[in-house]
């Protein structure tokens, strides 16, 4: 099993450098793979929690400088709404420049109101994330890349050229997630529900992709003031059936309690969960 970090960058009330800067460093010190940012880019002000923070592609450069060797998530990108010739540039040179892994989490979103601020299409959203997750994967893999369809694109040159393309995750809990996972996605990244039959879910996905190997995953934000034990009751029978790379926050008001919980989380609960 695996860790994931979720970085306070949005929904958090420290969503600000210096707690960006410690959490990472931190997460990496006490034994975590990976280290994931939150999208969203203009929310209306009845969300304010989702409005008040950092742009996720931005953080991830940022952090990639001053962390070693941890990998980099996104948790989740909502693609449908971003240019996603723009997005392939912006992830292929974070690869390149940092080196590191890049895991790209992706997502349909929910908000109707931030999609009419970017201009683009909420009803046509689950189309549009195809269509861009095949156009991540022609501009990130094919020597010639060509698509035609909402952009379209040919005798284009387009690097830095990767030599391996970044693993693209579907996030979102809907049956139509589950589908998209099983049809095109490289993992599986759900917010985690209490009326998820997650195991259910697992077992979907792996008939569907007929034998396809696909990383099973989630997110969820813990409250380790108890104490770790719920937690790695928690993981583990998730464990059992089927997640392999829990992606985990930690509930927080202040910055001591966000540390807090990463350094319960490494000292007890990656140990006790760690293969």
């Amino acid at each position: 099993m695996q860790f994931g970090f979720l970085l306070p960058n949005l929904l958090s009330p420290i969503s600000h450098a210096t707690a960006l800067k410690i959490s990472a460093r931190l997460a990496e010190a006490v034994g975590f793979h990976s280290i994931w940012a939150t999208d969203h880019v203009l929310m209306p002000e009845a969300y304010p929690q989702y409005g008040e923070g950092t742009e996720a592609i931005s953080t991830l450069a940022y952090l990639s400088a001053i962390t070693q060797r941890v990998s980099l998530g996104l948790s989740v990108l909502v693609l449908p709404m971003r240019n996603p010739i723009v997005v392939a540039k912006q992830l292929a040179s974070v690869a390149h420049l940092s080196g590191r892994e890049l895991i790209v989490g992706v997502g349909v979103g929910w908000n109707a109101d931030e999609y009419g601020y970017l201009n683009a299409d909420f009803k046509q959203r689950g189309k549009r994330v195809d269509e861009y997750v095949t156009i991540l994967r022609k501009l990130w893999c094919d020597k010639k890349p060509e698509h035609e369809g909402t952009y379209s694109f040919s005798g284009a040159t387009f690097s830095p050229h990767l030599k391996s393309p970044p693993p693209i995750w579907i996030g979102g809990e809907s049956d139509a997630a589950v589908r998209r996972t099983a049809r095109i996605g490289d993992g599986f990244h759900p917010n985690l529900r209490s009326d998820q039959d997650y195991a259910a879910q697992v077992r979907r996905i792996r008939e569907l992709s007929e034998g396809r190997a696909i990383t099973m995953s989630l997110r969820t934000v813990l409250d380790l003031h108890d104490g770790p034990a719920a937690a790695i009751d928690q993981l583990g029978q998730l464990r059992e059936a089927g997640l392999q790379y829990p992606v985990v926050g930690f509930k927080h008001e202040t910055l001591s309690d966000l540390v807090s919980g990463i350094e319960t989380f490494g000292r007890d609960v990656i140990p006790a969960l760690r293969e």
